[in-house]
């Protein structure tokens, strides 16, 4: 059975909204802000970051753009996987706005554990469509870290609109969701809403 990672990502989810509302940061303000500024950074890079790589591989994902070959260029001659690089920072970003770095850190494991199995699921797709070519890119091209060596670029790309502005809409969500998770710190700042678990 393949490895369905929304299941586990709604789960969990919804635990972490739960979390949001009953738990607080102990670090005093300063340091509480200094993190969640840097949380607010981190969006900002994952954000560019997924649509920038959404320029090269927006409706092109598994078929390139003649329907038989596979996106080796730009973003993904960074490396493999650069939607799921960025969203993982944009991610980690969101959980820092929290500031309890216990938080950060368990959840990016998470994050890992779980697009580690959607990544493997999807190379072996990938390899038996593409064949030895697919080999070759992986053997080439890291997997998650991105690396310089063998950046490549054409002077034109194809870019479809329709799957670029679906990134905007989910940019715009990213956003909202930094909002609205500063204004839950500042109903815990206040007492209006409970500290009932304070984590480091």
């Amino acid at each position: 059975m393949r490895f369905n990672r929304f299941i586990v990502q709604y789960v969990l989810g919804a635990v972490c909204v739960m979390w949001l509302f009953v738990s607080y940061t102990p670090y005093d303000e300063f340091v509480a802000n200094c993190i969640r500024g840097v949380g607010v950074a981190l969006v900002i890079v994952g954000v560019i970051g997924r649509l920038y790589a959404t320029m090269f591989i927006g409706g092109m994902k598994n078929a390139g753009t003649d329907g038989n070959s596979f996106i080796d260029y730009g973003a993904y001659s960074l490396c493999r996987n650069p939607l799921y690089l960025f969203s993982f920072i944009g991610f980690l970003g969101i959980l820092a706005l929290k500031a309890q770095l216990v938080l950060v850190l368990v959840g990016g494991l998470l994050f890992l554990w779980i697009y580690r199995m959607t990544i493997l699921g999807e190379e072996e797709f990938l390899g038996q469509k593409f064949g030895e070519k697919y080999q070759q890119f992986l053997h080439n091209t890291s997997r998650f870290f991105p690396s310089f060596a063998n950046f490549s670029c054409p002077e034109k790309i194809e870019v479809r609109p329709k799957f670029f502005h679906k990134e905007l809409r989910r940019a715009l969500n990213w956003f909202i969701g930094v909002v609205a998770i500063l204004v839950i710190e500042v109903l815990h700042s206040f007492g209006v809403l409970p500290n009932l678990y304070i984590m480091y």
